[in-house]
């Protein structure tokens, strides 16, 4: 997984990534905000889409090498407190 370097980040959010019935560990930069009733966490990174075998008409096909392996995810999560 090749990591984009948030400027701002506070955190390192290390989960689990379930993509097409496949499970990979991941980490990520995050920027988390913490109020008195309220948590945020933002975090824009690069994953390789072929780690998780999704493919264009399979991995070794021609036409699937000209689709960029990295995917951008940026995420925007918050949790309040009930």
């Amino acid at each position: 997984m090749k990591d984009i370097v948030m400027k701002d980040a506070t955190h390192t959010i290390k989960g689990n990534l379930t993509l097409k019935d496949s499970t990979k560990n991941i980490s990520f930069p995050a920027k988390v905000m913490v109020a008195a009733d309220k948590i945020t966490a933002v975090a824009d990174f690069n994953i390789d889409r072929t780690q998780w075998g999704i493919n264009y008409k399979g991995p070794n096909n021609p036409q699937d090498w000209v689709i960029r392996k990295e995917v951008n995810l940026k995420l925007n999560i918050s949790a309040t407190k009930k």
